[in-house]
């Protein structure tokens, strides 16, 4: 019997902490660091395989591989710097290899970002 008392306390020691963090909103605090931080993760991912965006993507650098072969030395300049900043998280083997670009504007970006 001073065993289940003991235990019924501890238990209830567990009911009062968590329900002070509950309160306290700890709880959502752990929950948003760890599965909402996977759920944001996993919805990132999803988004940068969708149509829409991998077809902007693609319209993106075909516009600003033109616009490089024509422009002058500073329009290169601050071209290179454009590809640099918004396909920093392209992996452009990755896109070839799905076959969202051609081997010629892989090169092109894995040479923008050198």
């Amino acid at each position: 019997m001073k065993i289940f008392k003991i235990i019924l306390v501890i238990l209830g020691g567990f009911a009062i902490i968590i329900g002070l963090m509950f309160l306290t909103g700890y709880i959502d605090v752990f929950y948003t660091k760890t599965v909402g931080k996977a759920k944001q993760n996993a919805q990132r991912e999803v988004f940068e395989e969708t149509q829409s965006y991998v077809e902007g993507k693609r319209q993106e650098i075909l516009k600003i591989k033109l616009e490089y072969a024509k422009g002058d030395a500073e329009t290169k300049i601050a071209l290179k710097s454009h590809v640099v900043n918004q396909f920093a998280n392209i992996d452009e083997d990755k896109w070839l290899e799905k076959g969202y670009i051609t081997l010629d504007i892989r090169n092109f970006i894995h040479k923008m970002k050198q």
